[in-house]
């Protein structure tokens, strides 16, 4: 098959899979009958049971719908939060030294304030008896120790080997090239957008200076007379300013504010992905050729309320070079006030996506999402509420509409782009509905149709397609093969199956990647994590739990050298047969679809879990049945 040549495979809904046959016989008659969604592989590599090195599947449908039914029970609020801390064990929650009562100042190496009277334990006999075996086999040991010099985490590092005297427990600092100890153990020029926390305690007070005022403040407090007073004067300004033009003979209006444009053709952007699009997944794509990134959807109203953890979605690396930020919320006032917040705190940015297509049900009842595609003035009012404080353009995120038998973004896009003068830097289309969310094939001649709909006489906005880029035919066939659109591979689903998709498209090739270059990625994954998230036993929690999270999506990869030429390249809704093996242990156990195994695959690189530990994915795609 010819690079260009449109793959033969994808044309449907049906999620049916069938196994192609062990023998040549049957497996010849089953060519002919396999539907369009079969990955059809090489005979040897189909089995008929599962392989002996992966784990037995155990069925947990079960003790779900009794988990369930609990919920229905007249103590619903208490089996709610039994039910929460079950959720909070299956994401990776491990005991750590801080819940032992440790004092965290002295575990670091710091001088305690409170001396004897701290109610935390300085007994430094004790920490180290307690304290856990390293783990082994971390890219480059503590991240900490190696690029700033000192780890602040101390004795809790779980990778401390090189900077700890395990006789004394004294945390070991690497001097600078003056000489000088390293005193803090941390660069901020590493990572970027930390917010302040006084500014946390204000917006949780409620006393943060804003100009904006939310929307009804103030209404009713003055009256009809003053109101009239007040239009009246705007209107003499406004004479009068007309009336200097004309004699001075040239035009005093103010400039528009100058825009720094991205420029999006020709790049490969990776999009914003909840969850698992974290920073060091970030970190991952660029260094396999992303050129753009974006980070998770933040909710304005958790940005606003002050929440640390939803702040933390803003940050960026300094290898991020190109960066956006993804921000959803229901009101102009709301998205005015965000915008306030980035330019007064300093918060670096490249652009702003608007995100107008979460089909989540949570976020779409607060009217933000999908559903604000469908609030014409709640949308033209944020663009230009945003515009005035912005000095980076405005993307918008949109869906093709509400309903798949009625999609109205070929109008939609018209008015963003008159609403949108000068700061719309472009559109970013998902060429389904907010009902399909991510089942069936994305429309990409809708996508052609609505850039098509733009307006001749204002300037037009690149209008950028996304979904069911998987390969760079993929890419050539849906992005290059409509004229109208942006040429960039906007990359969403496939970046988290298949993180070298970047190299692939720019390189134009099917890259068969080994299971141990596969592993290698994963130590990456595990090396920045530990370094953006902590070292120490709560670092390591939360860096296994997003990696569970990240191998839940990467076992839908299926090997190049495993699929019959025909099935080349996989697409993104083709799924693989239920039993099959790899050309090794590691790239079968890789290919397991059972959360045990990826558990396995997280012991390799962080070490074992507790006993009776458990991992439920936090996103379970309807779309992947």
């Amino acid at each position: 098959m010819t690079p260009n040549e449109p793959s033969p495979l994808v044309q449907g809904s049906s999620s049916t899979i069938t196994t192609a046959s062990t023998n040549a016989t049957s497996s010849s008659n089953n060519n002919s009958s396999h539907s369009k969604l079969d990955v059809i592989l090489k005979p040897e590599y189909v089995l008929d049971a599962p392989h002996p090195c992966l784990a037995p599947f155990v069925d947990s449908s079960s003790s779900s719908s009794q988990q369930q039914s609990c919920t229905s029970d007249k103590n619903q609020k208490t089996n709610r939060h039994k039910q929460n801390v079950k959720n909070s064990q299956k994401r990776g929650r491990e005991t750590t030294l801080s819940d032992l009562k440790m004092c965290k100042q002295f575990m670091v190496g710091k001088i305690c304030p409170f001396g004897d009277k701290c109610k935390y334990s300085h007994d430094m006999k004790e920490l180290l008896s307690m304290r856990e075996e390293d783990i082994q086999g971390v890219k480059g040991g503590c991240p900490h120790y190696r690029i700033h010099g000192k780890c602040p985490f101390g004795i809790a590092c779980r990778v401390g080997g090189e900077h700890l005297n395990l006789a004394t427990g004294e945390n070991l600092t690497k001097k600078k090239e003056g000489g000088e100890d390293n005193d803090d153990g941390m660069d901020a020029s590493h990572v970027k957008n930390n917010i302040d926390y006084s500014v946390l305690v204000s917006l949780r007070k409620n006393k943060y200076p804003f100009v904006c005022q939310r929307h009804g403040h103030g209404r009713g407090s003055k009256s009809k007379q003053n109101k009239k007073e007040e239009e009246e004067e705007k209107e003499e300004e406004k004479v009068n300013v007309k009336v200097e033009q004309e004699e001075a003979g040239v035009d005093l209006s103010p400039l528009p504010k100058m825009k720094k444009l991205i420029d999006f053709r020709n790049k490969v952007y990776v999009a914003p992905l909840t969850t698992v699009g974290n920073l060091p997944f970030r970190r991952v794509m660029k260094r396999y050729g992303a050129d753009i990134t974006c980070g998770e959807m933040a909710v304005a109203f958790n940005l606003l309320q002050g929440k640390a953890g939803e702040w933390a979605l803003l940050k960026r690396h300094k290898e991020e070079d190109v960066f956006g930020i993804q921000i959803a919320a229901p009101h102009a006032d709301v998205y005015e006030r965000v915008s306030e917040l980035i330019k007064n705190e300093n918060i670096e940015i490249d652009f702003l996506d608007m995100n107008l297509g979460c089909p989540i049900d949570v976020i779409c009842q607060t009217g933000a999402g999908a559903r604000l595609m469908q609030r014409d003035r709640n949308l033209r009012d944020s663009i230009k509420g945003m515009g005035k404080n912005l000095s980076c353009p405005i993307t918008v995120k949109i869906r093709t509409g509400w309903d798949e038998s009625k999609p109205f973004a070929h109008n939609l896009v018209p008015k963003i782009q008159k609403w949108g003068m000068g700061n719309v830097g472009a559109v970013m289309v998902h060429g389904r509905s907010r009902l399909q969310r991510y089942s069936k094939l994305a429309d990409w001649d809708y996508i052609q149709m609505v850039a098509d709909a733009q307006s001749s006489d204002v300037e037009k906005l690149p209008i950028i397609g996304n979904g069911d880029i998987f390969s760079y035919v993929d890419y050539e066939e849906k992005v290059l093969g409509h004229e109208s659109l942006s040429p960039t591979a906007m990359i969403g689903r496939g970046a988290l199956i298949k993180p070298w998709l970047p190299t692939e498209i720019k390189e134009r090739r099917h890259w068969d990647i080994s299971a141990s270059e596969r592993l290698d990625i994963l130590k990456d994954f595990v090396s920045f994590g530990l370094e953006h998230w902590g070292s120490d036993a709560h670092g390591v929690n939360t860096t296994r739990r997003f990696l569970l999270e990240w191998l839940s999506f990467l076992c839908r990869y299926i090997p190049v050298g495993l699929v019959e030429q025909s099935s080349i390249p996989q697409q993104l809704n083709q799924r693989p047969p239920r039993f099959m093996c790899g050309r090794s242990d590691l790239e079968t156990l890789m290919m397991s679809n059972n959360s045990a195994d990826w558990v396995k695959i997280s012991e390799m690189l962080l070490g074992p879990v507790r006993e009776g530990f458990e991992f439920q994915p936090k996103h379970k795609a309807t779309s992947y049945k």
